[in-house]
């Protein structure tokens, strides 16, 4: 079973966080922040989340079920740039998903 075949189809909790840093699959898992103005930032939820393993870290997105909008090899890149690449991933995808603010009638 694949890593995304084992989360919920929905926002994960701080605790369902933590504990997939305690896996044995991921070495490190960290929620992406939605960002100060976030509309639809679920208090004490996540709906990106960072992961990494010796070899990549991927950056995972909830739209319509978890998926992945990333993968930076560790063969190719230091951890730390992995996960900004990551990071800057998620920021772009949210970025790209929302829908285009209407005008102001001026």
């Amino acid at each position: 079973m694949s890593i995304l075949d084992s989360l919920p189809d929905r926002p994960l909790t701080d605790g369902e966080v933590a504990k997939l840093n305690r896996a044995n699959s991921v070495e490190l898992a960290v929620a992406v922040d939605p960002g100060e103005n976030a509309a639809d930032a679920n208090e004490g939820a996540t709906e990106a989340l960072l992961l990494g393993t010796d070899r990549w870290v991927k950056a995972l997105v909830r739209d319509a079920g978890w998926h992945v909008v990333e993968t930076v090899s560790l063969d190719e890149s230091e951890r730390y740039e992995a996960m900004r690449a990551c990071e800057d991933a998620v920021r772009a995808y949210r970025r790209e998903s929302r829908p285009a603010e209407e005008p102001s009638g001026s």
